[in-house]
């Protein structure tokens, strides 16, 4: 009886936790949501960086969404062309970071090369890792690095 009434608690608990993960989920996605529906005015920017001697060709384009001092949306988009031997390979890359009262929230990376596309979300509450979609053993490592990188955005942008 015990035995049974401590493996109800436990899924009890785990049921709790995970509930609250998913409506922490869903409401960072529902802001989200909000800023990509959003009519403030847009911020663009790119840069061009060829290096013939390492075939390589990049254009990357940044885009901001600011509302007075609080930074709603950042994103890095690289079109890439490296040549190799003779063999153009193509890569095209996004991260884009999401914020609400200047706490990164969300970061949604992809990337395509020929025919492999990748998709990655990142979830972040308090500053916090929450959740990610990155199956991979780096997983934490990269959560943290895009924290500390969205650290730097801001402090660069709302000096």
């Amino acid at each position: 009886m015990i035995k049974s009434t401590l493996s109800l608690l436990v899924l009890l608990i785990t049921t709790h936790a995970f509930s609250q993960d998913n409506l922490k989920i869903k409401e960072i996605d529902l802001l989200v949501n909000e800023i990509k529906q959003s009519t403030l005015p847009i911020k663009r920017d790119s840069v061009i960086l060829n290096q013939p001697e390492l075939g390589l060709k990049m254009k990357t384009y940044l885009t901001m969404l600011i509302n007075d001092k609080e930074l709603k949306k950042y994103e890095n988009f690289v079109d890439a062309t490296m040549t190799v031997d003779g063999e153009v390979k193509k890569m095209t890359t996004s991260t884009t970071f999401y914020y609400n009262n200047n706490k990164l929230i969300k970061v949604e990376e992809y990337s395509i090369e020929a025919d492999k596309k990748n998709l990655i979300d990142w979830y972040y509450s308090d500053s916090k890792p929450l959740l990610n979609t990155l199956e991979s053993y780096k997983a934490a490592d990269r959560a943290q690095l895009l924290l500390t990188m969205s650290e730097s955005i801001l402090k660069q942008l709302l000096k």
